[in-house]
């Protein structure tokens, strides 16, 4: 899961797929961010990919992950919080660094 919201939220922001095909998987706060984000300009470069995804399971609801990103000349971090309620897994926390 933290690899597909990875992939998802890196191509929103590349501005590669609109955020509405992603918003299920996203917290309210975490939607809006992208939102703003997205308004404000695309804030990775286009051939952005990810570079490597790291998890881990820190209750049996919640993963917190690190996903690296390539921007070619540099790379970037981006975190993640992801927990599960009932029925399925959501992004609840998220920053780029």
């Amino acid at each position: 899961m933290a690899d597909r919201a990875g992939h998802g939220i890196v191509e929103v922001l590349t501005g590669r797929r609109p955020l509405h095909q992603v918003r299920q998987w996203l917290s309210r706060p975490v939607a809006s961010l992208l939102a703003t984000l997205v308004r404000s300009g695309n804030l990775l470069h286009e051939r952005t990919r990810l570079s490597s995804v790291h998890a881990c399971l820190t209750t049996s609801t919640t993963v917190e992950a690190c996903v690296i990103v390539d921007e070619g000349a540099r790379h970037r971090a981006m975190t993640l919080r992801l927990q599960r309620d009932r029925l399925h897994w959501c992004c609840t926390l998220f920053a780029l660094v």
